[in-house]
């Protein structure tokens, strides 16, 4: 089922840990889940790849089960069909710090956007969220301290 002209159903519910754990309800979500991730999609994720070309998900849906097998964040907005996990690889080399620029250049209307661990400047991963009743439009950094993730602020000036 194609969510958008680049986007599918199957690749934002793709998840090896379920596949490993035999989590079948991952792959069966309801429709109010699958709206939610057509929204992503929509509003952010298919004009992404139109400006950039191909955006690799890591992560997109966690039903309940796998969001406790990964120790998923209760909260998480990937159990509501709101968040992706995105890496950006360009001519072989990953720049997620162009992914999130592209975020703000084109002004999307995110909740959250997420540089998940390594730097500001070059962050592991970036977590992208949309939802319809808020876009609030915050950007986070996340990193480790003492063995607990940590979130601070990030403004949107630093990252232009």
């Amino acid at each position: 089922m194609k969510l958008t002209e680049n986007f599918s159903l199957p690749e934002l519910l793709e998840s090896n840990t379920a596949t490993r754990l035999g989590i079948r309800e991952q792959f069966a979500p309801p429709q109010s889940i699958i709206q939610s991730l057509t929204d992503l999609c929509i509003n952010i994720l298919q004009p992404l790849r139109d400006e950039l070309g191909p955006i690799k998900l890591s992560s997109g849906y966690r039903s309940p089960k796998l969001n406790t097998a990964v120790k998923g964040a209760a909260s998480s907005q990937h159990c509501k069909g709101e968040a992706a996990d995105c890496n950006y690889i360009k001519n072989g080399v990953e720049d997620n710090l162009t992914l999130a620029k592209k975020v703000i250049e084109l002004n999307l209307p995110f909740d959250q956007m997420i540089l998940e661990f390594g730097t500001v400047n070059n962050p592991a991963w970036i977590h992208l969220s949309y939802s319809r009743s808020r876009q609030r439009g915050e950007i986070l950094r996340a990193y480790q301290n003492n063995g607990k993730t940590v979130y601070e602020k990030v403004f949107k000036e630093d990252l232009i």
